[in-house]
């Protein structure tokens, strides 16, 4: 008997499936819209793109409470050989305070009172004397703390710096056993005796160096793989991005130290524009987050060599807006594999940050850390807010708040250029939780955003997996998949989600897409 056979007439819809994996290339705003990788996403808020994976970010929890009104504007870590401390600056009134914020809770009197300002600079400096961290601002004398007292460093104090106004010193740093500063508003930098904190300070000018003008503005160290060796160079940039480096081991004489070299970077953004990355050097400028390696290597214009590349337009955009505000700062938090760039879009009010998974590279922008400064201590990574100090990138909510994802991956044309017929579409998730979603499906490059706000999902107490009745028990802590159909309704050639979640205490993933949709008859 023959056998039956259904037929398909000319010009009929054919449903497909097409699966499309999580954004892991992270945000992307350098590449048109219509040439963006599918696993780049346009938008890219609050969640941390893995190599396998996006995952909503880590919160916060409040590490110390009840600092007076006020910004926490500057975080310092102190690590002697037994002993690490963490200390808050903070102006809440005409004068500003160091605290001890060492220990959670509620804080303790001030350990330091009546600066100028709260927005200082520091080092911690080692010799046979003890461990100590050197602070200066500018403005006020330098202080300097040995793991008990506080002393204000100027031409008489014990020990004191001679040669040199101190109250015009700042950005403490270290190179091969010695202190340097610079001096504000001018070209100068200058340098202790060798491992000593204090005695007569010995300048070098260098506004005839710095062939574009402007004022010596940070000084840092650059390691370089040579030949034979691995050398550290002490580098001078100027506030108009040009970098002075200099060679050798004693600056007080001319043939143990020299200029190698002049170099082009983008103007700094603020004064915390420098971290170290391993054993590289990383610079915020205005053309980016620009590696010493690649600078020294490559010219100023080869913006495909900075880190930042893939957001650029972004950092370019936002310094332009935002350059004179005070709080950028780059930062690097190793235990996190993140680099943090932090953008102070309103000046101690609101704070954004564009973070970097350092594994692969990719980026995604953090929003609900309203953070004025960060810092490192042990593993943990802290950053200063209006009254409290808060431990971030631990926990699955913002102190007890909402933490709200937005996605919105590339555009993708599912391997056909063919008009499409969209029907439906499924984010499929790992969550340990029931997790809630908006979703909105645009077409064709248009901006279409969900038209609710989602309920929000909150951690569970859940009995064990498989021992309780299905649909009526919570699940388990442990992840689960999640995934569920939305309906679209779209026509067009090319198409993604905006998908937004809020939670509370959940902690979740987004592994890829599912859509459906129908190809071929007419729409």
């Amino acid at each position: 008997m023959a056998r039956a056979r259904r037929r398909t007439q000319l010009g009929q819809a054919v449903s497909q499936t097409k699966n499309v994996p999580a954004p892991v290339g992270g945000l992307n705003t350098v590449n048109s819209i219509a040439q963006m990788p599918e696993t780049d996403a346009v938008i890219l808020e609050n969640w941390f793109p893995t190599p396998t994976d996006i995952e909503i970010r880590n919160g916060y929890v409040k590490h110390v409470t009840g600092i007076p009104a006020g910004y926490v504007e500057t975080l310092m870590n102190y690590a002697s050989p037994t002993t690490t401390k963490l200390f808050a600056i903070n102006k809440p009134g005409g004068t500003a305070n160091v605290y001890d914020v060492t220990s959670s809770g509620a804080v303790g009197a001030a350990v330091l009172t009546g600066l100028t300002n709260a927005r200082w600079e520091y080092v911690n400096f080692n010799n046979t004397g003890g461990a100590y961290l050197y602070m200066a601002n500018g403005v006020d004398k330098p202080y300097l703390y040995n793991g008990s007292t506080w002393t204000a460093i100027d031409g008489a104090s014990t020990p004191a710096i001679t040669g040199v106004t101190t109250t015009k010193l700042r950005n403490p740093a270290v190179w091969k056993n010695r202190l340097w500063f610079v001096e504000d508003g001018t070209c100068n930098a200058w340098y202790l005796p060798l491992a000593a904190v204090g005695g007569a300070a010995q300048s070098i000018p260098l506004g005839a160096v710095f062939k574009m003008g402007g004022q010596l503005q940070t000084i840092f160290t650059v390691s370089i793989d040579n030949a034979s060796s691995i050398d550290d160079y002490i580098a001078f940039l100027s506030s108009e991005g040009e970098i002075a480096l200099y060679r050798g081991s004693d600056p007080s004489s001319a043939g143990l130290f020299g200029l190698v070299g002049l170099y082009r970077a983008g103007r700094p953004i603020g004064r915390r524009h420098v971290f170290r990355y391993g054993a590289d050097t990383v610079l915020l400028t205005i053309d980016g987050v620009v590696t010493m390696s690649k600078l020294l290597m490559s010219n100023r214009d080869n913006m495909a060599t900075t880190l930042s590349y893939k957001i650029q337009p972004s950092i370019s955009n936002d310094a332009s807006a935002y350059s004179g505000n005070f709080g950028w700062q780059g930062i690097l938090h190793p235990a996190g594999d993140k680099i943090l760039i932090n953008v102070p879009q309103q000046e101690n009010i609101t704070q954004y940050q564009y973070v970097m998974n350092t594994i692969h590279g990719s980026w995604t922008k953090y929003t609900g850390w309203n953070a004025a400064c960060f810092e490192l201590s042990g593993d943990k990574l802290f950053f200063g807010c209006n009254g409290f100090v808060a431990q971030c990138d631990t926990g699955a909510s913002d102190a007890g708040d909402t933490i709200q994802g937005i996605v919105k991956p590339a555009f993708s044309y599912f391997g056909s250029t063919q008009q499409k017929s969209f029907k439906l579409m499924r984010p499929i998730f790992s969550t340990n939780g029931a997790l809630y979603f908006s979703v909105a499906t645009p077409v064709d490059f248009s901006s279409d955003v969900p038209q609710t706000y989602p309920a929000v999902s909150n951690s569970i107490s859940a009995a064990p997996w498989d021992t309780s009745p299905w649909d009526v028990t919570s699940w388990s802590g442990d992840a689960q998949i999640q995934k569920n159909w939305v309906g679209m309704a779209g026509i067009g050639f090319s198409a993604t989600s905006y998908i937004l979640t809020a939670s509370d205490g959940l902690s979740y993933k987004l592994l890829s897409i599912d859509y459906v949709f129908e190809t071929g008859g007419l729409f």
